[in-house]
């Protein structure tokens, strides 16, 4: 369940994998609500503004297959779960087609910048998910806190019961400042748990917001059914803040 990506050109085919995936999660979606989400720790001696950097060399190529990085937030700090721990940053990038990815990766300009990749980043900790985004809530206020959570379910559950959960638990969230900004359902993990089913985005207030949520009695009445149908072992959560023009 924990086992560790090899370099992420050799994943796996990517194509067959998200045309898969996107044909068994529903009704069709619109191009473009496919993402590539990614927890991104570093090498030592490098950090955040590598990868800028390094994003910044790569993203003519990428834009040519219709990739494009969309947001990327600095990890403040890490609250626990399966990890990666030493995450510097989360980054998402959009896909315009399934074969999006695909053709990044093939590209031989692509393919001559893996050494500088892997010189900066530590790719056998590195996690990625390909991802569909679902409707979520409105763009937070500025400096309000934003929350990720890489969310891992137990045997028998999936996205839909955690999205249920969410669901029953949002009015008591948002008495303490706490609202669910973005969610993305998971078709593929690359690396880490095979069992996470989603990554949310949270918007709160304030960082007390989320232990305020936690001490409500509503709340901690819930917790049970919480832990029933969770992997919380798993379940990693970062605080993040926006980087650059991050949504």
């Amino acid at each position: 369940m924990h086992a560790r990506p090899q370099p992420v050109l050799h994943l796996l085919p990517l194509l067959a994998v998200i045309s898969f995936a996107c044909a068994t999660t529903g009704s069709p979606k619109p191009a473009g609500t496919t993402r590539l989400l990614a927890l991104l720790p570093m090498q030592s001696g490098f950090g955040p503004a590598d990868h800028d950097a390094y994003e910044a060399r790569i993203a003519p190529i990428a834009a040519e297959h219709g990739m494009a990085s969309e947001s990327i937030y600095t990890v403040a700090k890490f609250l626990g779960g399966a990890g990666p721990s030493e995450a510097s940053s989360v980054g998402i990038w959009t896909l315009q087609a399934p074969a999006s990815l695909e053709g990044v990766m093939s590209d031989a300009r692509y393919q001559g910048e893996i050494p500088l990749r892997d010189r900066i980043h530590d790719m056998k900790r590195t996690v990625m998910f390909v991802a569909q985004e679902e409707p979520a809530g409105a763009a937070p206020a500025p400096g309000h806190v934003l929350l990720v959570g890489a969310l891992a379910m137990k045997p028998g559950f999936g996205f839909d019961e955690h999205a249920a959960y969410e669901a029953a638990v949002a009015p008591i969230a948002a008495r303490h400042g706490m609202r669910l900004y973005r969610s993305f359902r998971v078709l593929q993990a690359m690396g880490g748990a095979s069992n996470i089913v989603a990554v949310n985005v949270w918007d709160l207030d304030s960082p007390e917001a989320l232990s305020q949520v936690m001490a409500d009695p509503e709340y901690v009445a819930k917790i049970e059914y919480r832990d029933r149908i969770h992997d919380m072992a798993t379940t990693t959560m970062y605080f993040v803040s926006k980087r650059g023009g991050a949504r």
